[in-house]
């Protein structure tokens, strides 16, 4: 490709950039730097228009509920914007779309909802050992702000998340679908169609594509007829023994907490297998790899109570890994944004885990009390809080010295805080005080 094939994708034509957040602009950089003179719509309902006023040339920004979608030869959408069905999606397009139209050769795609962040993060360390590397998507970079490093032969690992996918009719060399839970059904409405916007990471591959996919979606693995890998059987871990075909390696050096995670890790030994990266080289980079923030991250120890932020837990089966994964647990943070999820397995989960004080707050935590106990799984230890502030005030006093106090709440932020890793932060603010 060159930065002319790019040139072509945007001339002479009517463009609306449709958000202006992280990819408006990114999107907006790219169009001006090919095309200074061009005029540009940007059409945003929040702060972004009167942002894009300010700091864009030759634009028309307007609110985007004044926007006519077939008024325009190529609309950029961002990620959460929903599309009503009535609406023409002909001209729909956005930078995920475009970045694999003409890099998926050199692109390693990831999706699923749970663990997307940190199989990617360990793609990248791994590939990193030997390529010329990108990290995008989701995490890393907006992907237009990586083209020039395209241009020179790089290769990228894309975090994709569904919204990005939605339209998308492109997809990646290794093309990696790693989980589906009830998650965004305010957005998709059901499972279903959830589950497919995510299937795009492997529908449009050529047989000379790699599928690594979920061993428990059978609806998606029988639409495959690439060359096809499954999670859980032909990629697995026991303990710390990643097992891809024709090879197993055990990782004794590594900050990874969490069966979960060593499987995430399998994953990406796998797709770096693919590239030619050696075991010494793997263990290299599992040996200096740092966990992300708000997954699974042991905060330390205050007054002799362990903390683990686990922020990025949005569903009850994030929940229920990191139970699972974290030693002497005293006490559980649950709660957030009611999205209407299913919670019905976490319920039973907690009320089994007799070893575990839960404190449950906000929306969920009082749905989730609730339904425990309509459902008669009532037992000592499960408590209601109001928020944050007053779980952690109460877990301080539950909580025994040598035990740890788990923030896995299984719910989105959005309703109290700016976003999961705000949530993460505060936690961490009021766990610690003055002693941080």
């Amino acid at each position: 490709m060159s930065m002319d094939a790019w040139k072509k994708e945007f001339e002479n034509k009517k463009i609306l950039i449709w958000g202006y957040g992280m990819e408006g602009r990114s999107t907006y950089h790219l169009i001006r730097s090919l095309l200074p003179e061009q005029v540009i719509t940007i059409a945003d309902g929040g702060k972004g228009r009167e942002t894009a006023a300010k700091e864009t040339v030759h634009t028309i920004c307007m609110d985007d509920h004044d926007i006519d979608l077939a008024d325009y030869d190529l609309i950029m959408k961002a990620p959460g914007i929903v599309v009503k069905d009535d609406q023409d999606h002909k001209n729909l397009s956005g930078e995920a779309q475009l970045f694999l139209k003409h890099y998926a050769s050199h692109t390693i795609g990831i999706t699923g909802t749970k663990g997307k962040s940190t199989t990617a993060s360990l793609t990248y360390a791994l590939l990193k050992e030997k390529y010329h590397t990108v990290l995008v998507g989701n995490i890393g970079k907006a992907c237009f702000d990586e083209i020039e490093a395209m241009e020179a032969g790089a290769l990228a690992v894309f975090e994709i998340s569904c919204h990005q996918l939605e339209f998308c009719p492109y997809s990646p060399h290794i093309g990696i679908y790693l989980n589906l839970f009830e998650e965004h059904l305010d957005h998709y409405g059901t499972l279903e169609k959830y589950g497919n916007a995510k299937f795009n990471i492997l529908k449009h591959q050529s047989e000379e594509d790699t599928a690594v996919i979920w061993k428990d979606l059978p609806q998606y693995i029988s639409q495959c007829h690439q060359k096809t890998v499954l999670i859980g059987s032909d990629i697995r871990a026991e303990d710390r023994t990643l097992y891809i075909p024709g090879h197993e390696l055990k990782v004794s050096d590594c900050a990874l907490i969490g069966d979960h995670n060593y499987q995430n890790l399998a994953v990406a030994y796998y797709a770096a297998e693919q590239y030619g990266i050696s075991d010494e080289q793997v263990l290299d980079a599992c040996r200096h790899f740092v966990p992300l923030h708000h997954r699974l991250e042991d905060l330390g120890e205050s007054n002799g109570i362990r903390y683990v932020n686990d922020s990025i837990s949005t569903i009850g089966q994030a929940c229920i890994q990191a139970l699972r994964s974290i030693q002497k647990v005293d006490t559980v943070l649950i709660g957030g944004m009611d999205r209407g999820i299913s919670y019905a397995e976490l319920e039973n989960y907690l009320y089994e885990r007799k070893d575990v004080q839960v404190i449950f707050m906000y929306a969920t935590g009082h749905r989730i009390f609730a339904e425990m106990k309509e459902k008669a799984l009532m037992r000592d230890g499960l408590h209601q809080t109001e928020d944050l502030k007053e779980a952690v005030a109460l877990a301080k006093q539950l909580t025994r010295k040598g035990h740890t106090c788990l923030l896995s709440p299984a719910a989105s932020s959005y309703d109290h805080f700016k976003n999961f890793e705000e949530r993460g932060k505060i936690f961490e603010q009021l766990a610690f005080g003055e002693n941080r």
